[in-house]
């Protein structure tokens, strides 16, 4: 029997639009369609927008603490462009090398490990699961489902309520599909 995963990146957020690191707040979501059909599990980091997205999509949703987004150290509560500013090397060196760490936190090859470990190892059951996570953690999972270098993280993008669809039916994940964004959909 094969078990698929709909890996959903919570919806979009005052900080997600305006690229700040790690800060999640309130999710928008009016533009927020619930699922159809039958889920056998519902999971989610345990940020608020992930869980608040969840119930918007139909379910209530397990807050899993290693699902969450990824450890951003020193860069965390600033934006973008203030550390592309500040720092336009260590940005320039964490966008090309997923294995550096110049802001102190997590590396993006530390994250796809992370994500890694808990999508091999939950007892998923039978069926469809529904996780909701931030768009980060959702390419870190779709790199994992590829079983791709660290490096192919920088080749995906899945913007806020994007989605990643990924089956096993071993050992091994396969991509089914990916929306790196959806349309506008009726409120929630």
């Amino acid at each position: 029997m094969a078990q698929r995963l709909l890996v959903g990146a919570h919806a979009p957020t005052a900080p997600s639009i305006a690229l700040i690191f790690g800060e999640q707040g309130e999710p928008h979501t009016r533009e927020i369609r619930r699922l159809n059909g039958r889920v056998a599990a519902w999971l989610s980091g345990p940020e608020k927008a992930c869980q608040v997205t969840a119930v918007c999509l139909g379910g209530e949703a397990e807050p899993v603490p290693e699902l969450r987004e990824c450890d951003f150290g020193t860069w965390t509560g600033r934006t973008l462009v203030d550390v592309a500013f500040e720092d336009s090397g260590a940005l320039d060196t964490w966008l090309h090398d997923a294995h550096a760490t110049p802001h102190g936190g997590e590396s993006l090859a530390e994250l796809i490990n992370r994500v890694g470990r808990i999508l091999d190892d939950h007892p998923w059951p039978e069926g469809r699961s529904v996780v909701v996570v931030s768009p980060l953690v959702a390419r870190a999972a779709a790199v994992h489902a590829l079983g791709a270098s660290p490096e192919v993280i920088f080749h995906i993008d899945i913007a806020p309520l994007g989605r990643l669809l990924i089956s096993r039916s071993d050992h091994s994940w396969r991509m089914q599909e990916l929306r790196a964004s959806v349309n506008r959909a009726p409120p929630c």
